[in-house]
């Protein structure tokens, strides 16, 4: 609420303010103008030791380039346990120890610079502490101000790299220094030598990159160097060798430069340093799906045809596309007929670290096939070469073979009379199935099912014994569940045929084939057209009214069937005065429809008996209700009371509404009387 109030404070100030001067300068969503950046030794952190001092310099300066007077500066370290002040000094010539007070006031697009100090020693903090600076800043044009937040880090060591990125092409090494600066210092300031280990890990640096160094204190197997001793007020200089391997680093060109991480600490502080490289374009292709094909055509009259589903993969580490060329001389010559083997070309791949094979990124493939004659000779061979060549380099290329050899082998072949069918719930769809073995000899021929279970999917028998060249056939029945709604799909039901080469297990068989079919349901139409029942189940079928007045009654239709039903509407017997409310309906699957019949003007005294009919979509199914009565009274004069029956409505929900207009006529008529 505070918060709220203050901003309305502020806003309202802001209307004087354009009253007034008519000029409003630029100013962040929640009011202030001053705004303070800065920086430590490393980012927002700057290191001390126990009886250091951690040191940050900032500047202040104006969002809307405003001057600012009365400019007040605070910081603060808050330990956890204790909060210390922070003493601000002018930093406009950095942190030194004659730094002089902090400026108070600046002009148009000016700044103020200062040297934020913190004083390990007055938190009493410990090696490994961390301390939250928050350094503030408001002036008298600006009271909401700004404020941001550094860190103190305890330690008796700094480690860093001044390395800029360096560059690389596969293959490159570079060189890189990383530095520990003793901070260590005593009560008086003097420095003090480390004599705890220091270590320096590679802990991030993925697949792609070989580090390694000739300083003694760096273990190859370990990829850590050990500092035992730290001189005081020293330096230890790391160098390393890091050289760009395997072809994983992606293009500083495609997703900016890359990183090689290393953890430096003593078993109580911890810091990162990171050694960036910037690594050049690679090119690169690798091409899978090639093989050698065992035919089995010289076993049938029928020419046997196979297939291939090459891959190209960029291997590189940066976008490329690739050209595809084929070479048919060797099986055109032979008389065989290669498929899909046309000059193609795969379009832009993503580099080999962003491959995805389930998703295919960084891939093309594509279907090859070949056509081999029948009756060649066992150990006969021909095929085709592909290849793949780099757009962006040319040198960079890569050829595979496609063949097949012919043998003797077992062969069949399957079909099914038509790919689909329609049946009502409950009943079959029922499909022939054929299977010829195109091998030379008797197969004894395994057959099964694959499908939604609730369809029932049956085959007459499980197993078929075909003669050589002889084509036999068995029924699959696929059953419409009872329930099934209108144009219900079965989904793809298959049916396998497994030669008895297979064995027992028939995974992975090349003797295995298969038909797919499919199944829907037919829509059945049914409908129910009765009398309306009110909440208390009172059965409605009929209503009373006076000459000349309108009452509306209901009656009820439902859709038996198991699809969504068009349904028209009409009446039997019915009073010119009679009419339905509406003539046309649609319901779904088991929905029912209250629907109303308009009574009135209501014809001469008496009885008139009408029924309704509702027709469904087909036009043929049909539903009618039983009798509705419509009553006529004789209409009652102005000297007789009211004009019409009055209906309780609430409890005979299914007669007719009374005519507002008469009710009101009927109450001030007996009014009138009173």
């Amino acid at each position: 609420m505070e918060r709220n109030v203050r901003n309305l404070g502020v806003f309202v100030a802001t209307l004087a303010m354009i009253a007034s001067v008519l000029i409003v300068p630029s100013v962040s969503a929640d009011g202030h103008d001053l705004e303070i950046s800065g920086s430590g030794d490393d980012g927002v952190t700057s290191y001390a030791s126990q009886h250091g001092t951690a040191e940050f310099l900032i500047t202040i300066s104006s969002m809307a380039g405003s001057a600012h007077n009365n400019v007040s500066i605070t910081a603060s370290a808050d330990w956890g346990s204790i909060t210390t002040e922070a003493s601000v000094t002018d930093g406009s010539n950095g942190c030194t120890d004659e730094n002089d007070e902090v400026e108070t006031a600046f002009g148009e697009g000016g700044t103020i610079e200062a040297c934020i100090s913190v004083s390990v020693t007055e938190a009493g903090a410990d090696i490994g502490d961390v301390g939250a600076v928050t350094v503030s800043a408001t002036s008298s044009e600006d009271s909401i101000g700004d404020s941001t937040e550094f860190t103190v880090q305890v330690s008796n060591w700094r480690a860093y790299s001044n390395d800029e990125a360096q560059s690389y092409a596969e293959g490159d090494t570079n060189t890189y220094t990383i530095t520990v600066t003793n901070l260590q210092v005593d009560e008086n300031g003097d420095g003090v030598a480390i004599d705890d280990a220091i270590y320096i890990q590679l802990t991030t640096v993925g697949s792609g990159w070989n580090v390694d160094s000739t300083d003694s204190a760096w273990d190859k197997a370990e990829l850590t160097a050990t500092i035992q001793y730290l001189a005081a007020d020293a330096d230890y200089d790391l160098v390393l060798d890091v050289q760009l391997v395997g072809e994983i680093v992606p293009a500083s060109s495609y997703v900016g430069n890359s990183f090689v991480v290393f953890t430096v600490q003593d078993g109580t502080v911890y810091t990162l340093v990171s050694l960036e490289a910037s690594v050049a374009d690679n090119f690169s292709v690798n091409v899978t799906g090639s093989g050698n094909y065992d035919s089995d055509s010289g076993c049938s009259d029928t020419e046997d045809a196979t297939g291939w589903t090459p891959t190209v993969k960029n291997f590189g580490n940066t976008m490329d596309s690739f050209s595809i060329t084929f070479d048919t001389t060797d099986a055109a010559g032979a008389g065989w007929t290669v498929d899909g083997a046309t000059g193609d070309n795969t379009g832009m791949l993503n580099p080999k670290f962003e491959h995805d094979e389930e998703t295919g990124t960084g891939m093309f493939t594509m279907n090859v096939g070949l056509h081999l004659p029948a009756g060649l000779p066992a150990g006969t061979m021909h095929g085709f070469t592909m290849t793949v060549t780099s757009d962006t380099d040319s040198s960079v290329t890569q050829t595979q073979s496609f063949s097949a050899t012919v043998t003797q082998c077992y062969g069949l072949t399957m079909t099914v009379d038509k790919a689909s069918d329609s049946a009502n719930p409950s009943m079959d769809a029922d499909f022939t199935i054929s299977v010829t073995n195109g091998g030379n000899g008797d197969d004894t021929v395994s057959l099964a099912t694959m499908g939604a279970s609730e369809w029932l999917p049956t085959l007459a028998e499980s197993e078929l014994t075909i003669a050589s060249g002889a084509t036999s056939t068995t029924l699959l029945s696929v059953t419409v569940p009872s329930d099934a709604s209108a144009n219900a799909a079965s989904g793809s039901v298959m049916a396998h045929a497994y030669s008895e080469v297979c064995g027992d297990d028939t995974t992975d068989c090349d003797y295995a084939y298969d038909v797919s079919v499919s199944v829907t349901a037919n829509q059945v139409y049914g409908l129910t057209a009765g009398y309306y029942s009110n909440e208390t189940d009172v059965v409605k079928d009929g209503a009373t009214v006076q000459e000349s007045m309108t009452v509306q009654m209901k009656f009820t239709v439902t859709n038996d069937g198991n699809g969504n039903d068009e349904i028209a509407l009409s009446l039997a017997n019915a009073p010119v005065w009679v009419t339905l409310g509406q003539t046309e309906a649609l319901a779904g699957p088991g929905q029912t429809m209250t629907l109303t019949v308009d009574v009135g003007p209501a014809g001469a005294v008496g009885d008139y008996t009408f029924q309704v009919t509702a027709t469904s979509a087909d036009g043929m199914t049909s539903s009618t209700t039983g009798d509705l009565t419509v009553t006529v009274t004789e209409k009652v004069d102005d000297a007789g009371g009211p004009t019409t029956d009055e209906i309780d409505e609430d409890d005979s929900p299914g007669f007719g509404i009374i005519s507002a207009i008469a009710a009101l006529g009927a109450v001030l008529l007996i009014r009138r009387r009173l």
